[in-house]
């Protein structure tokens, strides 16, 4: 943890922002209220997983060609229905079209990519695996700090970014600490981003289950997290009411409105199966690519050592004293 300490004071007073930072930390309150932003991809009584934007752009180039493939064989199909060699053409070229469709498919759902971030309350630490590379640090003593900016430009307007970040270490090298970003800053206010925090904070803190006020609840509400997350992140729709509510509004004009639709009715075969293809590659990324020490911390019955304390028995922590299962909490 001295690695981590050391490279956030370094990097605040480096970068001159030490008065414009708000430091967050997991023993006091952010906010007045915990709130889900839709980052939250699985929430279980062990362990909670938040998107890592490593996925946004999964699934895309599946989309591409299996909308071609489709819009394709629908303008050809005529010729079916004409005579035989037209129709073995048009058999020919679907085939291929679609064949090539499955092998970018599989490409995008078995290339390894990031795995979520992971919040253990069994162990009360959190992980981060970059391919081969397996990231971490204690809950207890975590930074994470957040800096809210405005930005006015002739494109987008005005424009709000809140960066939320966590130092984490690699694991069996103390010395390499990377910033990680909780979710997207876009948009998001330092209120909102704080919200988010004792969100994550109320799951380690009081519990798996718990209302919009942070208050335990006895009961799992486990569906209603993940609808608020598939719903967030499902391209595949039409938005015609926004669209209507955006005209009444003033915002939008009629003509733009039905084009938009039109549109978004015209990519949704595109955007159906980049859904797709995101989902069994969020699938694999989280059942085959955590190292088998975040596994077996993941299981009801596994360890309830933390990476950190295995870290300190091997001497990589000098002055850190091992404080293995007998100090570390047990899970709430």
């Amino acid at each position: 943890m001295q690695s981590i300490k050391t490279y956030f004071a370094d990097l605040s007073q480096r970068l001159g922002l030490a008065d414009e930072l708000i430091v967050l930390s997991p023993k006091r309150r952010a906010a007045k209220q915990p709130m889900q932003l839709g980052e939250v991809q699985d929430q279980t009584e062990h362990y909670l997983d938040l998107s890592s934007g490593a996925e946004e752009g999964k699934g895309i180039f599946t989309g591409v060609w299996g909308m071609g493939a489709i819009y394709m064989f629908l303008i050809m199909s005529p010729v079916i229905f004409q005579d035989w060699e037209g129709a073995l053409y048009v058999f020919t070229t679907a085939a291929i079209m679609f064949g090539i469709t499955s092998v970018v498919f599989l490409l995008e759902v078995f290339w390894p990519s990031s795995s979520p971030i992971r919040f253990n309350r069994r162990t009360r630490e959190v992980y981060f695996q970059d391919k081969d590379k397996l990231y971490h640090a204690p809950w207890d003593e975590a930074v994470a700090w957040m800096q809210e900016s405005r930005t006015v430009t002739q494109y987008t307007g005005a424009m709000t970014e809140t960066p939320l970040q966590l130092l984490l270490q690699r694991y069996g090298n103390a010395e390499e600490v990377i910033a990680l970003r909780l979710n997207l800053p876009m948009g998001r206010t330092a209120e909102t981003q704080g919200m988010f925090w004792e969100y994550l904070r109320c799951y380690m803190e009081k519990g798996p289950w718990f209302d919009e006020q942070g208050n335990p609840l006895s009961a799992s509400n486990r569906k209603e997290v993940l609808e608020k997350y598939r719903k967030k992140h499902k391209t595949a729709k039409v938005n015609l009411q926004l669209n209507r509510d955006l005209v009444q509004k003033n915002i939008m004009p009629r003509g733009r409105m039905w084009a938009t639709t039109v549109f978004e009715v015209f990519m949704l075969p595109l955007f159906y199966i980049r859904d797709l293809t995101a989902k069994y590659a969020r699938q694999r990324a989280a059942s085959n690519q955590w190292h088998p020490l975040v596994k077996e911390r993941c299981r009801p019955d596994g360890p309830t050592t933390r990476l950190y304390d295995l870290e300190v028995a091997e001497g990589l922590h000098e002055g850190a004293e091992v404080s293995a299962a007998e100090q570390a909490p047990a899970p709430r």
